[in-house]
């Protein structure tokens, strides 16, 4: 009976033998990983670079076999990775054999998608470089790497300002290779080194300094390096990217000048009459308090006027309350024309009513003032049919203190009590009236 065949494997399983030939011969590290960064495949060469077989291997991540440093710093750039789903070439990392002997892979791979285009992981290779590297002290490694892939720009110039090193971050700040810009000047226009130079020698501190470079702003430290003699050999540079603090500084002082302004505003307006727009009861109370204080100080002459509006409130049932707040407008303007001094102040009180400060007024003084007041509404000729002068009036009750005449009077704490009883007084006398202490006139002519 002849003897059975062996049958030729399919061109598909050939196809197969053939890469698993490729892969074991080959003298890099072939590995698979999951959307997680588990292994999902991994070669032989394994064993020769990090001492472990695939079955040790297979479920584990990257950074299982890194120190931990390396581990924080590699994973950060894979996430980053990972995010924007692309392939990826010469990542540098430290690993940590299973004798406990440090090896520097060179990593790369490309990103794996499903058939709806869903990324399921990456299939990548690793390279031995470490012999490229030389022998390795396990904290000189961990310094090595944090150093390259600080986040803050580093570099070192010597005393001419040459860069004798440069990590990554300043190599992108200056806009070229890290490598390459060793040996080369640092050109920052802005950045006087030989100055900084002259001041560490004179043993003081480079302050800190903000820097703009490149649409950024960077707060830049600089630190001197001293060999065993300690002279200056260098300087440190550190540049750290402030641009979006300065940012939110300016945005907040910019709030903050929005905020006192609008402050500003609030106040004025919790002080100002909505309807004339002069001072209000509010702000007269405070500003009589800080008149009263002046005048016990400085031992200066105070007056207070009361100034009511006569028949307005048949002025309002005849005009209309619209009529009557124009009215009021009106007043408040020629009050305040009146008045001369820029210490003078005029205040509406309420409704009807408004009250004017004279600092530095004795009793004829403000009894001036008084007549002026009356004679500038009256010979406005504001009209008022309903009253019986056919216009507009006033009534003003006056009241001082004068520490120069102190039979004529009015202690201060009185002066806005005798003050309004006085214009009380001038309403029940027949309006438009002026009262002043113990005299009464009439305001205006009849």
């Amino acid at each position: 009976m002849p003897n059975a065949s062996v049958p030729e494997p399919l061109p598909e399983e050939q196809e197969v033998l053939r890469l698993r030939e490729i892969i074991a011969h080959n003298s890099d590290w072939l590995w698979e990983v999951d959307s997680q960064g588990r292994y999902t495949f991994c070669s032989e060469h394994s064993r020769q670079m990090l001492g472990y077989a695939p079955s040790e291997v297979l479920g584990k991540t990257p950074f299982d076999f890194m120190p931990a440093e390396e581990a924080a710093r590699v994973g950060a750039i894979f996430a980053g990775i990972v995010a924007e789903q692309r392939p990826f070439a010469g990542l540098i990392n430290r690993n940590l054999r299973a004798d406990g002997r440090l090896v520097v892979l060179e990593t790369s791979g490309v990103p794996l998608f499903d058939e709806r285009g869903s990324l399921i992981g990456y299939r990548g290779i690793d390279r031995d470089v470490t012999p490229a590297i030389g022998p390795l002290d396990r904290r000189e490694v961990q310094l090595e790497a944090l150093y390259a892939a600080a986040s803050v720009a580093l570099g070192l110039v010597d005393r001419q300002g040459i860069l004798v090193n440069v990590n990554h971050a300043l190599g992108q700040l200056l806009g070229g290779d890290a490598t390459q810009l060793v040996g080369q000047p640092l050109l920052m226009p802005q950045l006087d080194l030989a100055q900084c130079l002259a001041e560490l020698e004179l043993g003081r501190t480079v302050a800190d300094r903000e820097l703009d470079w490149r649409e950024r702003t960077y707060l830049l430290s600089i630190g001197a390096v001293r060999d065993l003699d300690q002279q200056i050999l260098g300087m440190t540079l550190a540049f750290s990217d402030i641009t979006e603090q300065r940012l939110m500084r300016e945005a907040l002082a910019q709030s903050n000048a929005q905020l006192a302004e609008a402050n500003a505003r609030l106040q004025a307006l919790a002080s100002e009459d909505f309807l004339t727009g002069l001072p209000n009861r509010r702000r007269f109370d405070e500003a009589l308090l800080q008149e009263k204080a002046r005048a016990r100080r400085e031992g200066r002459p105070l007056s207070l006027l009361m100034v009511d509006v006569d028949h307005f409130k048949v002025f309002n049932d005849h005009y209309g309350h619209q009529a009557g707040d124009e009215c009021l407008r009106r007043i408040a303007v020629l009050l305040g024309q009146s008045l001369q001094r820029p210490g003078d102040q005029v205040c509406r009180y309420g409704g009807e009513e408004f009250a004017v400060i004279l600092p530095d007024t004795d009793v004829h003084g403000a009894r001036s003032v008084a007549r002026d007041l009356c004679r500038e509404v009256f010979d406005a000729h504001l009209e008022h049919l309903a009253s019986p002068l056919q216009r507009v009036t006033l009534s003003i009750g006056s009241a001082s203190h004068d520490p120069d005449r102190p039979d004529n009077s009015v202690a201060l704490g009185a002066l806005l009590r005798v003050a309004d009883l006085a214009l009380y007084r001038a309403k029940q006398g027949g309006r438009n009236r002026l009262v002043q202490g113990g005299q009464e006139e009439p305001a205006a002519p009849h």
